[in-house]
């Protein structure tokens, strides 16, 4: 999606860098705790068997830290049926608004796809298994 001049100063003046602006958001799952959301224009191959995309995890109530939703990058390998996290930045309020609360930039540890669950959803979306 191309961005128009008018488009770009409004993103300026809201805040909102252009990648936000262009991002299309669709529902993966919920649990009674919390919603998990993709950016279906941020999804791309990055390997031979490995896919990454923008995720937000909505979550129903703040958990210990007052975090309410937050945002990462997620990278799934599907010949492991593994998944790690990066680039997380955490808000205060519901689907990123509110304070922000905690950057993070580094990459975790690949993790295993839970049996169940909503990684276990997006892992399908990318891998079809």
């Amino acid at each position: 999606m191309q961005l128009r001049p008018p488009a770009l100063l409004l993103a300026a003046i809201l805040g909102l860098s252009p990648l936000a602006c262009a991002a299309s958001w669709f529902k993966v799952g919920s649990t009674a705790s919390v919603t998990l959301y993709m950016d279906r224009n941020s999804m791309q191959k990055i390997g031979e068997n490995q896919w990454r995309a923008w995720e937000i995890q909505d979550l129903k109530e703040p958990d210990p830290d007052g975090v309410r939703s937050r945002r990462y990058l997620a990278e799934y390998d599907c010949e492991h049926k593994m998944y790690r996290l990066g680039r997380m930045a955490s808000f205060a309020g519901p689907m990123l608004t509110g304070e922000k609360l905690f950057d993070v930039e580094d990459y975790g540890y690949w993790r295993t796809i839970p049996r169940r669950g909503l990684f276990g959803l997006a892992y399908v979306i990318h891998c079809g298994k």
